[in-house]
């Protein structure tokens, strides 16, 4: 993949709980001249957060259920797109549902992701946020 690269490295927290794809997606990105922070919780999450300078965030909320998300979910999605750009993945059957404006976040990009179209979105995100 040969993408444009940013002119410094800008951060990235990525919130993922599985593992695997969450190491995968940090060689990725790293490989791409990003700084990545990997984050398994919300929590975590959070406090990386307070920590950078608005980072673009890549987080993949699963969902207590597979049909929707939870109010505090929603909350949780709309009050972290508002703070900084937001790269939700998922593969949740309510995604379908969802818009990326009535989630505040800069697009959803359902799962199994396409991993050119991942950086090309978190390249939108940092022009956007330039």
């Amino acid at each position: 993949m040969c993408h444009g690269r940013p002119r410094q490295p800008a951060r990235v927290l990525l919130l993922e709980d599985d593992a695997a794809f969450s190491a995968v997606l940090v060689e990725l990105l790293a490989g791409e001249g990003f700084d990545v922070v990997a984050c398994d919780t919300y929590r975590s999450l959070r406090e990386a957060l307070d920590a950078a300078d608005r980072p673009i965030v890549i987080a993949d909320f699963w969902g207590a259920s597979h049909a929707r998300l939870s109010p505090c979910e929603r909350d949780q999605i709309r009050e972290l797109g508002g703070f900084t750009p937001t790269v939700l993945l998922t593969g949740r059957a309510w995604a379908g549902a969802a818009s990326a404006d009535e989630l505040n976040v800069a697009c959803i990009l359902p799962k199994p992701v396409d991993l050119d179209e991942l950086i090309a979105q978190v390249l939108r995100c940092l022009e956007r946020k330039d």
